[in-house]
């Protein structure tokens, strides 16, 4: 059974959505200014032209509240079910244990009930190559880079802000997740119903 390692944020729920609009809530409540640099980065850290410790403030503000509230992305409730069946789902993310179990609970309730997690992955790739990954499906463009490069074929998750990006035997960009499910149908080597 091929294994597929999964982000939460932007992939499986629509978080980064959510803190693009704080994001923006924050700038102008907290610094009373446009301190946007450059939209179409994923980060909030790279959008704006915000202090290390100014990020740091954010995120503690709004991180857990922005999961909690978050919805799953559209269509990830009716696709992961009918992959279930024929892959190994695995979740590879930077977030702490209380947004863990958050995120846990939301996907027990869609059909993931006893997907491994892996928080607190600063570095994704070498946890994709240990737990022999054979997709990744995210929506950090130099993490799906990094994976191709090292043969593990992966679903670029791309935004509407995002830049496209040009793709390879390994890399494929994806907008929603019917697109993730043709392409897992077609090249995965499951049996569709």
């Amino acid at each position: 059974m091929k294994k597929i390692a999964l982000d939460l944020d932007g992939v499986v729920f629509d978080s980064e959505n959510l803190y693009r609009v704080y994001a923006e809530m924050y700038d102008v409540d907290y610094f009373k200014r446009d301190s946007l640099i450059n939209n179409s980065k994923r980060m909030s850290q790279d959008r704006y032209n915000w202090e290390k410790q100014q990020f740091t403030s954010f995120y503690e503000k709004y991180a857990i509240g922005v999961l909690s509230t978050a919805n799953l992305m559209t269509g990830v409730n009716i696709v992961l079910p009918k992959l279930v069946d024929n892959f190994e789902f695995i979740v590879v993310t930077s977030r702490s244990d209380e947004e863990v179990e958050l995120a846990r609970r939301k996907l027990e309730d869609i059909g993931l009930k006893e997907v491994k997690i892996f928080n607190k992955e600063g570095k994704k790739i070498d946890r994709l190559i240990k737990e022999k990954v054979d997709y990744i499906i995210d929506d950090d463009e130099e993490i799906c880079r990094l994976a191709a490069m090292k043969q593990i074929h992966a679903l670029y998750f791309k935004n509407a802000a995002s830049d496209k990006i040009e793709e390879n035997e390994f890399l494929t960009m994806v907008n929603n997740w019917g697109e993730i499910y043709k392409f897992l149908q077609l090249n995965g080597g499951m049996d569709g119903d």
